[in-house]
């Protein structure tokens, strides 16, 4: 079969969309597995960026902070798109260029999305990373792998082969249930017009491997991107993206069922990413831009009565434009929350992160030693990279669609 093809092809006209190559000639489906590339070089670096957006942090225990999001030389959505992966050993003050890079583009031009950085019970680095191939295939075009490194203080860390978390989006971190599950958040879009596409797989086997756990409705969901804390009392807490701001749900089975689905705020985090997690300290934290509609006033919010109450705030940003939140807890006690802010603007586009404490939360500013606000992780005007006028990418786009119905056939 794939002789006969690969002739036809070299037969046909130039560029007759006919004959084009596409995965299934190959076999290649969902289940095919990615490739990374390490010590990537220029390519990747932030002189060649037009965007970049949506990051994850993590801290080893020896304290080397990982860092990724994603870049391209057009917008979120465009091809071109891929995922990078830097590192800093001095605490956040300086930081590499890409050490790892996953680019689909190069394999039957596929596109990638948000990625995640997360440290497991076992000290080891998962870079989580989505796909999306354009294959028939029963299981959707959307798929999400873990690469797993195993010494993660090292700058330049050895991989091991991927593994297929789940199909669809998870750009956030799993939960470790007191049962010793892995719960994996997935949002998987196939399954919009069926209102289910707010998903968990479950990994019983510390990562080796992981199978579908269960779906659910949620009330004006737009993009899923939710979580899940586990309560004092063995519970689930799962919080959710909507148009209309937090949706939260139940679960009384580690993560089989879910019931009591609704709003948990009408009042803030509108249709944008939020970031909740379950603290050493048994307090849930949640970072959330703190106004009823608008991406400015990054906030975090702490409980100590299992998100009954939100009394304490700490204001991390109060600019316009900051955005999608992720953080992590580090043996040293401070918190790290990364975010993004103005992926399209002129002279910002920056990647950055806020180290604080529970201290600082409960006081409402900074009172502890060490932490630190607004700190640069990335920016594209640094490097002469980025746009030259502000929404430049969606201008450019709006261009080629209008010559589109002007251009001579």
């Amino acid at each position: 079969m794939i002789l006969l093809r690969a002739v036809s092809v070299m037969a046909a006209p130039p560029n007759d969309p006919a004959t084009a190559l596409v995965p299934d000639d190959f076999g290649v489906t969902t289940r095919t597995p990615p490739v990374i590339k390490v010590d990537p070089g220029p390519k990747y670096w932030p002189r060649l960026r037009m965007w970049q957006g949506i990051p994850s942090i993590e801290r080893t225990a020896k304290g080397r902070l990982w860092a990724t999001w994603y870049a391209g030389p057009l917008s979120e959505g465009s091809s071109g798109n891929h995922a990078l992966l830097v590192t800093s050993d001095d605490d956040g003050v300086t930081w590499s260029n890409p050490v790892a890079v996953y680019d689909p583009t190069t394999f039957f031009e596929g596109s990638t999305g948000d990625p995640n950085v997360w440290i497991d019970p076992q000290g080891r680095l998962w870079w989580f990373v989505f796909r999306i191939l354009k294959v028939k295939h029963p299981e959707g075009i959307r798929s999400l792998w873990g690469f797993c490194c195993e010494n993660p203080d090292d700058a330049m860390p050895k991989w091991n082969a991927p593994v297929l978390a789940g199909f669809g989006l998870g750009l956030n971190k799993p939960t470790v249930l007191s049962n010793g599950d892995w719960l994996r958040p997935i949002d998987n879009n196939q399954e919009t017009k069926q209102g289910t596409r707010t998903q968990f797989y479950v990994s019983k086997d510390q990562g080796k491997s992981y199978s579908f756990l269960s779906k659910f409705s949620i009330k004006d969901v737009s993009f899923a991107e939710h979580m899940a804390v586990e309560r004092k009392d063995g519970s689930l807490l799962m919080m959710a993206r909507t148009t209309y701001g937090i949706a939260q749900a139940e679960s009384f089975d580690h993560g089989a069922t879910w019931v009591n689905e609704g709003p948990f705020t009408k009042e803030r985090g509108l249709n944008t990413r939020f970031f909740l997690r379950k603290l050493n300290s048994g307090a849930l934290l949640l970072v959330v831009n703190d106004v009823p509609r608008g991406r400015d006033r990054l906030t975090a919010m702490l409980s100590e009565d299992d998100g009954k109450t939100w009394p304490h705030k700490l204001m991390l940003d109060e600019r316009q434009r900051v955005s999608y939140p992720d953080g992590t807890e580090g043996a040293n006690g401070f918190i790290y929350v990364t975010y993004d802010r103005g992926r399209y603007e002129k002279d910002e586009q920056e990647i950055l992160f806020a180290k604080f404490s529970e201290a600082d939360i409960k006081a409402g500013k900074i009172v502890t030693e060490g932490s630190k606000l607004k700190q640069m992780i990335n920016r594209l005007a640094d490097s002469e990279g980025g746009v030259h006028k502000s929404r430049e990418p969606q201008l450019m786009e709006e261009a080629f669609e209008k010559s589109k119905g002007t251009l001579k056939k």
